[in-house]
């Protein structure tokens, strides 16, 4: 098949090699910092990346713009998980989480969102969301993450699935449907399952309750990616994207302590 040869699974073992590092650095963080570290681009950004060897500025910006109506349903699989997963446990908590992520990514893909629109519905979505997730961010220190290493590769085959199925779909199905295969929330996903079954219901919820403040930096990135990857070349706007989801992560860790929404859950 033409879309899959040497030039792709080389793609395929970069990206691993991506995950791999953001993987150690976030197995030793806790809840709070761990939730930051997976809410950087590790799968989305390396999907972007080879699709944009593959297409042009004009698909990446519209695959841009789908992405981030879809990125607006993360939020609320984040806390529909961590919600759920308390009381329900690991199935439960993934299947519904799924069901409205699936469902809203179908309507983003049918009614061709906006920019505008995707932008307000994000804004809608963590406006919601996150004053909803305050009482699940807490992690009991008794539930502290424990590390190991098929962790690890449950992750890196999570990500390079993403990778793989975004950049098959760009060559196959467009920018619309890659957008949405770019953000799918795999590595949410796997490490939901690892922590689950590492460290119990209560650390898994607030790892993925803390990741709804953190997605607000991959929602600001989007709308870059979309309006600057025409005028200044995708090389320059994916630094930017990259930039302000860094920032925002980095930025939110530090201000952390004097959150009125972080203090109170502590």
């Amino acid at each position: 098949m033409d879309v899959i040869d040497i030039g792709f699974a080389a793609k395929l073992a970069s990206t691993a090699m991506v995950v791999l590092l953001a993987t150690l650095i976030a197995e030793r963080a806790g809840a709070f910092v761990g939730a930051m570290i997976v809410a950087l681009p590790i799968s989305a950004g390396p999907a972007y990346l080879f699709l944009a060897l593959d297409h042009n500025a004009a698909f990446i910006a519209d695959s841009a713009r789908i992405s981030l109506g879809v990125n607006a349903l993360v939020p609320p699989f984040l806390l529909v998980a961590a919600m759920v997963i308390r009381k329900a446990g690991l199935i439960p908590a993934l299947a519904a989480a799924f069901v409205i992520w699936g469902g809203g990514a179908v309507v983003v893909l049918a009614t061709d969102i906006s920019l505008i629109g995707a932008v307000l519905l994000n804004i809608v979505s963590f406006i919601i969301c996150l004053p909803l997730s305050r009482p699940l961010l807490a992690q009991p220190p008794s539930q502290a993450l424990r590390r190991g290493y098929i962790d690890i590769v449950v992750r890196v085959i999570a990500v390079m699935a993403v990778v793989g199925t975004a950049i098959i779909v760009g060559r196959r199905l467009g920018p619309e449907v890659a957008g949405i295969a770019a953000v799918a929330p795999v590595v949410w996903t796997s490490l939901t399952v690892v922590v689950y079954a590492r460290s119990g219901r209560a650390a898994c919820s607030a790892i993925l309750a803390n990741g709804i403040g953190g997605m607000i930096g991959f929602a600001m990135a989007l709308p870059a990616v979309a309006l600057l990857a025409g005028p200044l070349g995708w090389p320059l706007a994916f630094i930017i994207a990259l930039g302000l989801c860094v920032a925002w992560s980095t930025g939110l860790t530090f201000a952390r302590p004097y959150i009125p929404l972080y203090r109170i859950a502590k």
